[in-house]
């Protein structure tokens, strides 16, 4: 009313970024002409006006933050890839997909010893991936180059003479690998004749029935019950297991038994549960997993699992985490696969309440350099299903984008996907029919009373929509999929924080002796800025 002026100066005790780091961002906003509003002042600091694209350590008050990592895709960047990216000396991962960059992957990527995620999928670059960079993939470095011209396994070019005698000596080869596959072949003619299943490359992981007999204590502790059989408590070298065993009735047969062994045979992920063994012996078949001790996803929403409701938090860590696993097999598989059977069932949680995707029978795997798209026979579980793919056969990987859709919308509501007490009810649709009456409030799960953070909720809401759009070319990707979970459960953690400071607030009022006395000068006049 009086144009009286009240300000205050926050001091911020956090040191500013690493100087070097500042100079580097700085020339790759200039090289690539990037004249983006929020690009302004330092690039950590303050936390909340941290740069877009940009996420920083911060270790503490006194350490400069750095920068560990740079997303860039989606931007229009034109030209090479920016020799400034190397001066990011703690930068852990690069995203510069979706772009216009053009000329060779340089070799000064390798030498970035922190770096272990790099995406240039979708840009025209050329040439070949440096030896360097293929050695590190050895220790864990993930490389996306979809979408260029790049040759993944060239090497540099060979003298004519090296590549004639190549040439000869691989015709050599493939005439003696003929000569001996029609040997095999007779000799397998000659023989008995018993018709053999193809065995697996690992033996160490081959286990006798006779061995899973004595590991499940003759089956007698029963986990739980599927399309595949039954589940059985084990235990092997006193470490629990959970032993899946085929039964002789089951709709999955041989073809989705050994999809899912060789698959995780060869793909390992935290994120993903780990199989410890398997058994192929005469008619009986098993698998043999680590052990989740909670259970999975769906007892806890439904409650039949018992004990206390999944709070909030955990629910958002168990969709970030499962999306994080469905990410590996889109994107960081060679090649890339296809889960084909997401649901709330197959993901696994530990005794921790950490999730793990589960169930690779009905895998499917994209061939490198082939089409994102298939059409292949129709597999998985309705209620989840992608319409596209149950209308016409096409799969993609935006089929498992619409099934986590869908289980998003089950940790939200905790409703059962479909839902038989009336009318059959898809909880897509009853979800639609939600947003658009405007009772966006009964969408929740009753069972939180509600206890949870509207601004995180909404945006889950918000995503999981995205990803059960009809058309799979308006879905997200996974990779975008699990950049906004890692917003939502950031936004909770802000409001589990806030929340506990007004906790603290109201016990301090609990004990005035406690209190303490405020005074204001009113005689103070501000000075001027």
């Amino acid at each position: 009313m009086n144009a009286f002026e009240i300000y205050t100066v926050i001091e911020f005790p956090q040191s500013e970024t690493n100087q070097n780091d500042v100079i580097a961002i700085k020339n790759i906003q200039a090289t690539y002409g990037l004249n983006r509003i929020d690009w302004q002042g330092d690039p950590c600091v303050p936390k909340q006006f941290l740069w877009t694209g940009l996420r920083c350590n911060v270790i503490d008050v006194s350490t400069p933050p750095g920068i560990v990592s740079l997303d860039l895709s989606s931007n229009g960047l034109s030209g090479v890839i920016s020799p400034s990216i190397q001066n990011l000396t703690q930068l852990q991962e690069l995203d510069l997909s979706k772009n216009n960059l053009t000329g060779e992957i340089p070799e000064f990527l390798a030498k970035m010893k922190y770096l272990l995620v790099i995406n240039l999928s979708g840009n025209n670059l050329s040439g070949s991936v440096p030896q360097a960079l293929l050695d590190r993939k050895k220790d864990g470095l993930k490389l996306v180059v979809d979408g260029n011209m790049i040759c993944v396994s060239c090497r540099k070019k060979f003298p004519t003479v090296a590549v004639a005698a190549a040439s000869v000596s691989s015709v050599a080869i493939i005439i003696i690998i003929v000569l001996l596959l029609i040997f095999v072949l007779r000799r397998r003619k000659l023989s008995a004749g018993k018709v053999t299943r193809p065995s697996f490359k690992s033996k160490n992981r081959r286990f006798t029935y006779s061995e899973v007999e004595k590991m499940t204590n003759n089956f007698q502790v029963v986990l739980g019950k599927g399309g595949f059989g039954i589940v059985y408590h084990g235990c092997l070298n006193n470490e629990q297991t959970a032993v899946k065993v085929l039964s002789h009735s089951s709709a999955q047969g041989y073809k989705e038994f050994k999809a899912e062994v060789e698959l995780l045979l060869r793909v390992h992920h935290e994120k993903l549960v780990g199989l410890i063994g398997y058994c192929d012996d005469g008619d009986n078949l098993a698998l043999i997993y680590e052990f989740m001790e909670k259970g999975n996803l769906k007892e806890h929403l439904s409650g039949k699992r018992g004990g206390s409701v999944l709070s909030w938090p955990n629910r958002l860590q168990i969709a970030l985490q499962s999306a994080i696993g469905i990410e590996y097999l889109h994107n960081g598989c060679k090649p890339k696969i296809v889960h084909r059977d997401v649901k709330s069932t197959n993901i696994l949680l530990n005794e921790k309440f950490e999730a793990k995707i589960a169930d690779f029978g009905l895998s499917r795997s994209f061939l490198l350099g082939s089409e994102d798209e298939v059409f292949t026979v129709i597999a998985g579980t309705i209620g989840y299903l992608d319409p596209e793919y149950h209308k016409i056969g096409l799969l993609s990987m935006k089929s498992d984008v619409y099934s986590f859709g869908v289980v998003l919308l089950e940790i939200i509501s905790g409703r059962p996907v479909i839902h038989l007490s009336r009318d059959i009810e898809n909880i897509v649709e009853w979800t639609r029919s939600i947003i658009e009456n405007g009772d966006i409030e009964s969408l929740v799960d009753p069972n939180l009373n509600q206890d949870y953070d509207t601004g995180s909720a909404w945006k889950v809401l918000e995503l999981a929509m995205s990803c059960v759009n009809l058309s799979s070319k308006e879905r997200p990707n996974m990779s975008q999929v699990v950049h906004e979970l890692n917003e939502c459960v950031e936004t909770c953690e802000n409001w589990r924080k806030l929340r506990s400071q007004e906790v603290e607030t109201v016990e301090l009022r609990s004990f005035p002796e406690l209190s303490m006395s405020i005074t204001v000068d009113t005689d103070i006049n501000p000075m001027a800025r």
